[in-house]
């Protein structure tokens, strides 16, 4: 069913902000006493409490995952240097790799085998983006319309979902996209391209 209510949730919590703010601007207009406003507000401000909740997490999580990356970059060489100094040790042994787990497991992708896999789903508002990078440390989302040229429009994600808001071209006029994804380790783009995926978005 149609709605003035966005889906996603950013879209959401500015959406309810600001009709709290325009409803207080005209209820001495729309002739609300104190109890009529208190009535409206109530719902509206437990919509905007966890939506705002619900916002303030997903930044942090994207900021956690950025840090934790960041510190995975610098720290990982050391780490790897010193397990690869200890697998020298004469008294290493299969066991003790075993256990450690830092044997490479025998169904680790390679580079050249990554393919990234993902679904596209025509909301209101967006397309939604689910999927899996497939051994990739990041994807690169494409997208195009009717057969045109492709266009990066989510560099190096880390996780699944991502919502394309990208508007039509025509207001009025639905448009097929299509979607596709490749793996990226580090700044370079490995493995090969996802299969193509397609949405018909309405707005």
């Amino acid at each position: 069913m149609n709605s003035y209510i966005p889906d996603s949730a950013v879209n959401r919590l500015t959406w309810f902000k600001n009709l709290k703010t325009q409803v207080l601007i005209d209820s001495a207009t729309l002739g609300w006493d104190a109890a009529k406003l208190a009535t409206f507000m109530v719902p509206l401000d437990s919509l905007i409490a966890v939506y705002q909740t619900l916002v303030d997490a997903d930044t942090a999580l994207s900021k956690a995952s950025g840090n934790a990356q960041e510190v995975f970059t610098a720290m990982v060489p050391a780490l790897r240097a010193s397990v690869a100094e200890m697998k020298t040790n004469p008294a290493f042994n299969d066991g003790m790799g075993a256990a450690m787990q830092i044997f490479v497991p025998v169904s680790s992708q390679s580079p050249e085998n990554i393919k990234p896999a993902i679904i596209a789903t025509a909301e209101r508002g967006c397309v939604r983006i689910t999927g899996t990078k497939n051994y990739a440390e990041t994807v690169n989302i494409y997208m195009r319309r009717n057969g045109g040229a492709w266009v990066l429009i989510a560099p190096k994600r880390k996780r699944f979902p991502f919502d394309d808001q990208t508007p039509l071209l025509n207001a009025a006029i639905p448009e097929i996209r299509e979607y596709m994804a490749r793996g990226v380790n580090g700044d370079d783009e490995i493995g090969q391209d996802s299969d193509i995926v397609t949405a018909t978005f309405a707005g």
